[in-house]
Formats: C-alpha cells, sequence, structure tokens
C-alpha cells in the first residue's frame, strides 16, 4: 500500500505541487480582497432554505442534461446506452472536479474506448467538440447578456478591496469568446477540408519543426472528428436545445440563490453573466475541487450587479452555499456513477459504419 501510494504521488508530484501553488496563489488573492471564504457572521441566519434546496435541485437538472446530452455527439460513432453514458459522466465529473488542470478530462476516454471497435481517439474528439461548443455557447450568451443587463453604476473599480476593476469582466467575456471561437473554426475547417488544413498546417508548423506540424495536424484532426454529428440535424438540434435547457437551469438556480440569501433579485441576463462568468472559471486549469476559482468567478460576477457591501456579506454566504452545494451533488452524482458501474457490466458496443467524409470540398 505505501509503495503504491509513493509511486502515485512521484507520478503526479508536479500536478500537486503546482495545484498547491495556484491555491497558495488565489487564497492570497482572496486575502488581498478581504473576500470572505466563509460567510459573514449572521448572514446564513437569514437564509431562505426552501430556496436553497430549489437551487439544489435546478443545478441537479443541469448535470443530468448536461451528461444526457453526451449521447447526441457519440452517436455518429458508438451506440451506447444512456445508463453507461451518464454512469461514465458521473464519474467523469468527479474525477475533473477532484483532480487537478482537469486530468479527468481524459476519464471518458479512457472509460468508453474498447479495443478494436471504439478508440480513445474517437472519443477524445467527441469530448474536445464538447467543450468547445460548450465555450462558443456560453460565452455567446455571456455577451448577449452583457449587452442586456445593466450593470451597478457606477460600475466598481474593485472587487472588495481588490483592486481589480469589474469592467474586467466584458473584457474577458469578450476575449473568451474569440478563443472558442477561433478554436471551433480551426476543428470545423479540419473537418470539411482536412486536406487542404492538414497542408496548410504542415507547410506553416514545418518552417519551425515537421515533427511538430506532423503532431498538431494528427492532434487536430482527431479532434474535429467530435464534430461528426454537426451535419445531422436530428442529433444537432437536440444537443444545441439541451446545452440551452442547461444553461437555463443553471440560470435560474443562480437566481433562486440569490433571493434565499437576500441579495437584491438577479434578471435573466444577469444571471446568465454570472453562469458565464462562472464557465469561465471552470474553463481554467484547475486546483482539486476548483477551490477558490469558483469563490473568484462568482464574487467577480455579483460585483458587476450588486453593491460592493452586500458583494461582502450576503455575497459571501451566495459563493459559500452555491460551492457547498455544488460540490456535494458531484460527490453524490460520482458515487451513483461508480455503484451503476459496479452494478452493470460495459455492454458490447455497435459500431455503425462511418459516413464517408467530404475531404475534397474547397481544398484546391
Amino acid at each position: 500500500m505505501s509503495g503504491g501510494s509513493g509511486g502515485f504521488l512521484r507520478r503526479h508530484a508536479r500536478a500537486l505541487v503546482a495545484s498547491l501553488a495556484l491555491v497558495g496563489g488565489l487564497g492570497w488573492i482572496m486575502h488581498r480582497g478581504a473576500l470572505p471564504l466563509l460567510p459573514p457572521k449572521g448572514t446564513l441566519e437569514r437564509v431562505d432554505w426552501s430556496c436553497v434546496a430549489l437551487m439544489a435541485l435546478l443545478m441537479l437538472v443541469n448535470m443530468l442534461l448536461r451528461f444526457a446530452r453526451y449521447q447526441f455527439l457519440i452517436a455518429p460513432i458508438a451506440k451506447i446506452s444512456m445508463r453507461r453514458i451518464m454512469a461514465i459522466s458521473f464519474i467523469a465529473l468527479g474525477l475533473i472536479t477532484f483532480l487537478p488542470f482537469r486530468i479527468g478530462e481524459f476519464a471518458r476516454p479512457a472509460m468508453l474506448r474498447q479495443k478494436g471497435k471504439l478508440s480513445g481517439w474517437a472519443v477524445t474528439g467527441t469530448v474536445g467538440a464538447e467543450r468547445i461548443i460548450d465555450g462558443v455557447v456560453f460565452s455567446g450568451c455571456l455577451l448577449l447578456a452583457l449587452s442586456i443587463a445593466r450593470p451597478h453604476q457606477p460600475l466598481p473599480d474593485h472587487i472588495g478591496n481588490l483592486q481589480v476593476s469589474a469592467a474586467l469582466v466584458p473584457k474577458a467575456a469578450l476575449l473568451a469568446t474569440l478563443i472558442f471561437g477561433a478554436a471551433f473554426v480551426v476543428m470545423a475547417v479540419f473537418f470539411w477540408w482536412r486536406k487542404m488544413a492538414r497542408r496548410i498546417t504542415e507547410r506553416v508548423l514545418g518552417i519551425f519543426s515537421a515533427r511538430i506540424a506532423l503532431r498538431v495536424a494528427d492532434t487536430v484532426e482527431h479532434l474535429s472528428d467530435g464534430l461528426r454529428f454537426l451535419p445531422d440535424l436530428k442529433v444537432t438540434l437536440p444537443f444545441l436545445g439541451m446545452t440551452l435547457l442547461s444553461l437555463a437551469a443553471h440560470v435560474c438556480a443562480i437566481q433562486v440563490l440569490a433571493v434565499g440569501v437576500n441579495l437584491p433579485a438577479l434578471s435573466f441576463a444577469e444571471g446568465t453573466v454570472l453562469v458565464g462568468v462562472l464557465g469561465l472559471g471552470f474553463a481554467m486549469p484547475n486546483a482539486p475541487g476548483f477551490f477558490l476559482t469558483v469563490q473568484l468567478a462568482l464574487y467577480a460576477g455579483l460585483a458587476v450587479y450588486v453593491e460592493p457591501a452586500k458583494v461582502v456579506n450576503e455575497g459571501g454566504a451566495f459563493v459559500f452555499l452555491f460551492y457547498v452545494i455544488y460540490i456535494a451533488l458531484v460527490i453524490l452524482v460520482s458515487v451513483v456513477g461508480v455503484l451503476m458501474e459496479y452494478r452493470y457490466p460495459a455492454e458490447a458496443l455497435a459500431v455503425p459504419e462511418p459516413a464517408e467524409l467530404d475531404t475534397g470540398g474547397s481544398s484546391n
């Protein structure tokens, strides 16, 4: 046992040290900003716990919708039962949350692949496509919500005591939209015009290193296969519909929790901004449990619409309860996923014949 644990520590020493450094840095930022990690005294006594219960239910709905929609992404590659998709997604969420730097993203490819039927690269492509599409949708909705919702006036030039302007939020939203949009365009080009895309990539990056150019082209081409569902509207529209429904459930959860902790009622657009900023936080390399990343993202979002005094008081209760409930739900669904995997063995995959990809198109 000791040898096994020692081996684990040696293999992951760099990630663990980097995680501790990240937590230390974020903790220093929280301390400098006087942003409370625990709810300020007296704030929990005024909480409406029925709102907290409803918020937890809405967050669970948000998670289940996000997990269930994956069936539409994987359908063109393999026919996997909804039960197994949910079980693997439950476990993957726990690993993504509690392992540092999003190492858990490799869980689904590792658990779903089957030798000779479904490669890990094929599943990785669907996971990469899911993350990029989420980024495009979330950052796009964030920009739209920012244009609709009116920020608190005057917009504070600090968050807590942290000398960071709340105006940073819309700038971060625009940057994220550009990054995710560019990633989606690159994957789409590799999917529909892969011969041309490979040729351009190998020529441009080949100036620096032919080996790197080949590796990048291979990787992006594998990931672009995750977009195989796009031409089929029978799977694309349900996937996007469930994505928007899950986003709506998340926004409603934020609105209900704000009411429950006696913050000023947030409009749907304002709640969307908070969810979008939180999504940007979740997209970053994380310490275990997304500890402090979630807290800082929520404080930044609240600072745009809530007066500074309430951000560090009622807002402290809001941030604390959101984090505790989120982590509790992650643990719950992870345990359920493990029990489902233990109870039901993995079924044999039915792999459809892949449709012929049009790699000619505009490649000339």
